[in-house]
């Protein structure tokens, strides 16, 4: 009875998760026919493509190598949209890490296919396969600290630019909530390592409890993820209850820098 009660809650945390990334990227679709934003293509792939990609594997098993295709784009899909989101016209560390994520997650791919490794395993691995295992590991740790990583760090240094700026407080805390989840996210990785190699299922002792807590960082990204991208009405008014706005036209990326830099050069100039 408690085994299937695990059960039901584990799935329904995951439903919840894809729920959140869905909506997102509804949300995000809207906007970007409306403002002709492309740049959220990427990460609108990335959204409903994470979320989508369980269906291949647990409703159609028999579409396992699609699933095993899938799972190699979102992270790549993520640093695509950093880069056309920060660094569109500037120079960036782009193409190096979209070459590393490319080398790493083609390999990935050619050793999931061929030895069927997953993590926690599904079946008793075999001494000899062990550096197949690691190389899973070590693919996924590469993927998230190069993709939510960099985007964590951009989004964290643009919030620290905006922090004190005539900018509307919600916009602010939009690049906060991105950089915190993205950063929490990716060093959530580092918790796949405790997971045993020969304990064989997600529910068996004690995948359990660290497969809880990598959904837990799971549900806490889609949050973040939800809040910063939808931003509820009422909750802009509350970012902003102390806030004349006025403009209510919501800013690119490249606006708001090109913004910044207007007020910090009329800022210097000296008075009359």
């Amino acid at each position: 009875m408690l085994f299937q009660v695990e059960i039901i809650f584990n799935y329904s945390l995951q439903v919840v998760w894809i729920v959140l990334q869905l909506v997102v990227a509804i949300f995000l679709l809207k906007k970007m026919l409306k403002t002709k934003r492309y740049n959220l293509v990427p990460l609108i792939l990335f959204l409903i493509i994470s979320s989508l990609r369980i269906f291949f594997i647990v409703i159609i098993p028999s579409l396992f190598p699609i699933y095993l295709l899938l799972i190699q784009f979102p992270n790549i899909l993520l640093i695509i949209f950093t880069k056309l989101t920060f660094y569109k016209y500037k120079k960036s560390p782009f193409t190096i890490l979209l070459l590393i994520l490319i080398i790493v997650r083609s390999i990935d791919f050619i050793i999931r296919l061929n030895f069927n490794i997953s993590i926690p395993m599904t079946y008793a691995l075999n001494e000899s396969d062990l550096i197949f295992y690691y190389y899973i590991l070590f693919s996924i740790t590469i993927s998230f600290l190069l993709s939510h990583g960099w985007l964590g760090i951009i989004s964290l240094r643009y919030y620290r630019s905006l922090k004190s700026e005539n900018i509307e407080p919600w916009i602010k805390k939009r690049y906060y909530l991105i950089s915190i989840s993205s950063l929490a996210y990716a060093l959530s990785i580092f918790i796949y390592y405790f997971i045993p190699h020969n304990v064989i299922g997600i529910y068996a002792f004690p995948n359990n409890i660290f497969s809880y807590i990598i959904l837990g960082f799971t549900i806490f990204y889609s949050l973040c993820t939800f809040v910063a991208w939808v931003m509820p009405k009422k909750l802009k008014r509350y970012f902003n209850k102390d806030f004349q706005i006025i403009e209510e036209k919501e800013l690119t990326e490249e606006e708001l820098l090109e913004r910044i830099n207007k007020e910090r050069i009329n800022k210097t100039k000296p008075e009359l």
